[in-house]
């Protein structure tokens, strides 16, 4: 935990300057014109798989008294679905008076430099948390002698390959 010394201004440019808050979904607002289509699709798979834990805070502008949802809406969706309850709250990270395009380009900017987990990573991960498919994948492939990598193989080294 932060114990509250003083910042360097690089450091603090790097802490953005919002608040936390549990707010019920009913009085979030998810409709600006800038954000995807809801997903019902999205929201019926994350259902069949709901785990509390794989929640994000929902990115919230307050704008003239109205909490609007600029990242999260399907959060919010999935969370409703779950609970039963519009009235359930979800943790949502709060910026103060950002004006409608700011939003939007926030939006629109916050996904540019992610790095998504390669699918070895995934597996990596999983079989770390001694997940059961993963550790029947695994036990298996040793049994004939080979072995689960995330590094390509020459052709010639490729079990496919003629």
């Amino acid at each position: 935990m932060f114990d509250g010394g003083i910042l360097t201004e690089q450091q603090q440019k790097c802490i953005p300057d919002v608040s936390f808050e549990l707010i019920p979904i009913r009085n979030l607002v998810s409709n600006q014109d800038y954000q995807r289509a809801l997903s019902e699709k999205h929201i019926r798979e994350a259902l069949e798989e709901f785990d509390v834990y794989q929640l994000n805070p929902v990115k919230v502008s307050r704008r003239d008294g109205v909490n609007y949802v600029f990242d999260g809406q399907h959060t919010i969706e999935i969370v409703a679905a779950a609970s039963g309850s519009r009235d359930t709250p979800v943790w949502c990270m709060i910026y103060d008076d950002l004006k409608y395009k700011e939003e939007a380009h926030i939006f629109a900017d916050q996904q540019k430099h992610v790095r998504t987990l390669l699918p070895y990573e995934t597996f990596s991960a999983h079989l770390e948390a001694g997940d059961d498919k993963q550790m029947i994948i695994d036990t298996t492939v040793k049994s004939y002698g080979l072995r689960v990598s995330g590094k390509r193989l020459p052709m010639e080294l490729n079990c496919y390959s003629k």
